[in-house]
């Protein structure tokens, strides 16, 4: 029997905004405001009185409104494990993971934001818990010391739950009070419960002869909550094959050949990530319906809606030379992803906009490269590097009823690929569908694009609009070194992409500088702007109020001109450490002794003219990722 259990409780100031272009967050409003607008006036007070679109005092918004978050957390399991036999033995684990998340939030009075209301206050508490059991049979043999044979049953039970409960409250006698029970008037209070289960039985069976020749079947049998009634289970096969060509005789004995194996897979697994009552017909609370409590439908039911599934076929090989001096693997990959999980458009004469269905099949293929080598080592120097490069192609195979693109998002057509939903802001999760930008008029300065013939139009038209890749990367990887001499150890971690091509809120935003003159402007920007006939530049004339058919400063962000190339290269990690020697520290008590520094994100090597092209999308008001530098002590006893 085993069992562990982990209790915390820790607790965060919670900034104003972290992400999103509000007016009071300094990372989205910071660069926009003009310098000479003074934060503090003479005698220390904020300065209330800025001007511009950008009126608000980021430095007061930040000091007056408070955030505090709050999360208790116990994860724990337990762990039997009886030998019903020399070779079959029975398992049983359960498993909790329970969080409670409380929050409150205080729009202070004294804010833009708070005064109209005379201040807000909220709160909210969101309980969260996850239960998981699996119990197992595990039972494994040789025979005649050749052939070794393991399998393994077992089932499964998944249950997820989240509730809460949130309240905010307006009109506060002074600032100083901020609870939400000094509230004058009571703005909202909602709650909600969600949760779903899932439940599974599993088995696979293991052979090896010899440790050369290899083999695995497994196969998952899975039904969840998620589903619609007629479709709720799948099964989910897969077999993997090995030959460990080392084992062979006419390798055994080579010095330059010390790892040789070829793989192969093929399987199936699925996918329920979609929302938990996505093929439920249900119902809304419509709140006072002429003097009584409402209802409303708020979603068409699915009764057939069930598994995304992923059909992966590979086929790798795993090499080392010179005693391992060289060793790597080399991976191909073919993953068709069928009945995909999406929102499917149908006729607003069924009330409703989309029914959630299985619709269409993706594919991704590529190749995967590994390879790690000692470059040196001599005279108690060593230098390892590792380099790992991954292509990978994205692309919609088909979709329902032989369309060539969604009606309601023209981005997901056949032959195109499918880009990251977290980082494709308007448009996910499709490819980039535009117009492309041509760039300016060198006679007077107006944007120009391509139309669908590819000829010159002032005003293009959604009948031009051209596919122009996703934001997914198609080439990415590491490459890592780490050099020793004696106690000394230095470890550098690079990490690149290139392929993607993304959108950035907050660049297109300040890209329109010259367009409201109460901003401030990109100087790049600035300086490209054409200004006189003839000049060949790719940033149109600046305009400050609407003429002809161009709005202001919209234009520069019109098709293909706000799209933008994420391709890096960043210097990930670095760590310089020393080890000190054993002995010596043994005379202390300890075991072992080691001082590093490291630093996170040192460098990067890119074009991309916002914050940080890792991590983009809307990007309106995002932190990039910031510079880490840490100092510190390891000891053993």
């Amino acid at each position: 029997m085993e069992t562990n259990i982990n209790l915390s409780t820790f607790q965060q100031n919670v900034p104003f905004a972290v992400s999103g272009s509000f007016l009071g967050s300094p990372a989205f409003s910071s660069s926009a405001i003009l310098p000479h607008n003074a934060i503090y006036n003479e005698d220390g007070t904020f300065n209330t009185a800025i001007g511009g679109v950008l009126g608000q005092n980021v430095v007061l918004v930040n000091e007056y409104n408070s955030g505090l978050q709050r999360t208790n957390t116990v994860v724990g399991n337990m762990i039997g494990t009886y030998k019903i036999l020399p070779n079959l033995s029975f398992r049983s684990l359960f498993g909790i993971d329970y969080r409670l998340l409380q929050g409150d939030r205080y729009t202070d009075p004294r804010t833009p934001d708070g005064a109209g209301v005379r201040g807000r206050s909220s709160q909210q508490q969101d309980w969260r818990t996850r239960f998981i059991t699996t119990q197992t049979l595990n039972w494994n043999k040789t025979y005649n010391g050749v052939h070794n044979l393991s399998a393994l049953v077992g089932f499964e039970f998944l249950s997820e739950t989240r509730e809460g409960i949130n309240g905010a409250g307006i009109g506060f006698p002074t600032f100083q009070f901020r609870t939400i029970q000094s509230a004058a008037t009571p703005e909202s209070l909602s709650g909600f419960w969600t949760g779903y289960r899932r439940v599974g039985f599993f088995g696979s069976v293991n052979y090896d002869y010899k440790k050369k020749y290899l083999a695995t079947v497994t196969a998952r049998y899975d039904g969840s909550s998620r589903f619609g009634e007629d479709n709720r289970y799948g099964l989910f096969p897969s077999i993997r094959v090995g030959w460990s060509m080392v084992e062979e005789e006419f390798l055994k004995s080579s010095s330059v050949v010390s790892e040789l194996k070829l793989r192969a897979s093929y399987g199936l697994t699925g996918n329920d990530q979609i929302g938990n009552f996505a093929a439920r017909g249900l119902y809304t609370g419509a709140g006072n319906y002429s003097g009584n409590a409402g209802i409303r439908p708020s979603s068409l039911a699915n009764l057939n809606l069930g598994w995304e599934t992923n059909t992966t076929l590979n086929f790798g090989v795993d090499y080392g030379f010179f005693g391992n001096r060289l060793t790597g693997s080399v991976d191909i990959f073919d993953r068709r992803t069928k009945d995909l999980l999406l929102d499917q458009p149908i006729l607003w004469t069924n009330g409703f906009s989309d029914i959630a269905n299985n619709v269409g099949e993706l594919q991704n293929k590529g190749i995967e490269v590994e390879v790690s080598g000692v470059i040196l080592d001599r005279g108690g120097f060593r230098w390892n590097s590792t380099f790992n490069f991954t292509y990978i192609k994205n692309q919609v195979i088909s979709l329902y009823d032989d369309l060539e693109f969604l009606p309601a998002n023209p981005g997901i057509a056949v032959g195109q690929p499918v880009g990251n939903p977290a980082f494709a802001g308007d448009q996910a999760p499709g490819a980039w569908f535009t117009q492309e930008y041509a760039g300016v008029n060198p006679s007077n300065g107006r944007p120009m694009w391509y139309d669908i013939n590819r000829n010159i139009t002032y005003l293009p038209l959604a009948a031009d609009r051209i596919y122009y890749g996703s934001n997914l990367a198609t080439h990415y990887g590491g490459f890592n070194n780490t050099l020793s001499y004696k106690g000394f150890e230095l470890t550098a971690f690079f990490t690149y992409e290139y392929g993607a091509i993304v959108t950035d809120g907050q660049y297109n935003f300040l890209r329109e500088n010259g367009t409201r003159l109460t901003l401030n402007a990109l100087r790049e920007v600035n300086d490209r702007s054409w200004r006189e006939p003839g000049q060949i530049t790719d940033i149109p004339r600046n305009l400050t109020t609407n003429a002809g058919n161009e709005t202001r400063g919209a234009s520069r962000n019109t098709g293909t001109a706000s799209l933008l190339k994420a391709d890096f290269i960043r210097l990930s990690q670095v760590t310089v450490g020393y080890n000190f020697n054993p002995t010596l520290i043994s005379k202390i008590g300890l075991s072992r002794a080691r001082v590093y520094v490291q630093g996170l994100n040192l460098w990067t090597y890119t074009d991309y003219p916002g914050y940080d092209p890792e991590f983009t999308g809307a990007a309106t008001g995002l932190i990039p990722l910031t510079k880490n530098y840490t100092v510190g002590v390891q000891i053993g006893f």
